[in-house]
């Protein structure tokens, strides 16, 4: 048995050798199958750019079905389509006059002055408000002799530890 050719294109397999792939390779079914499968993959700029150059198929507009299908030289895009694809081109060019890098790291100004516009105290440290811990819930007001490690945090129980022991 001989080796074969598979096209994930056009989803059948051949007999491998020059002549039979330069055919298959060349043949319109191929073609059409390969362009199907990269227009896919357009940028939206592109296929709107293509589509206002397109007049719009009639019979798809009225009927809904063209026997051309993706081959038709007409636009098949209703209104609606076209203004949704405006509406992305939009988007992704507001998006890349940004000065956000593309990799999705963040813009190191937008940090620095992030940083720059929080309140600070004098001493350098953020102001951070918790919540308090001081009062015991009451599920655990039945229970006096709970472990240190499951007792509400108080100052001065905090004053009593020794934090030397800890390890």
């Amino acid at each position: 048995m001989g080796k074969t050719y598979y096209c994930d294109y056009c989803d059948r397999s051949f007999k491998d050798n020059v002549e039979a792939r330069k055919k298959h390779l060349s043949s319109l079914q191929h073609t059409k199958n390969r362009t199907d499968h990269y227009n896919v993959f357009k940028d939206p700029e592109t296929i709107l750019k293509e589509e206002y150059e397109k007049t719009p198929c009639k019979r798809y507009m009225t009927i809904g079905d063209c026997a051309f299908g993706l081959g038709c030289r007409f636009s098949h895009y209703t209104p609606p389509m076209i203004w949704e694809l405006e509406r992305l081109v939009a988007a992704k060019n507001s998006k890349d006059l940004t000065t956000q890098p593309k990799d999705g790291w963040p813009n190191p100004e937008d940090i620095i002055n992030e940083y720059f516009e929080n309140e600070m105290d004098p001493s350098g440290a953020e102001k951070l408000d918790y919540p308090s811990m001081s009062s015991t819930p009451s599920r655990l007001a039945d229970y006096p002799y709970l472990p240190r490690s499951l007792r509400p945090v108080t100052s001065e129980g905090m004053a009593d530890s020794d934090f030397s022991k800890w390890g």
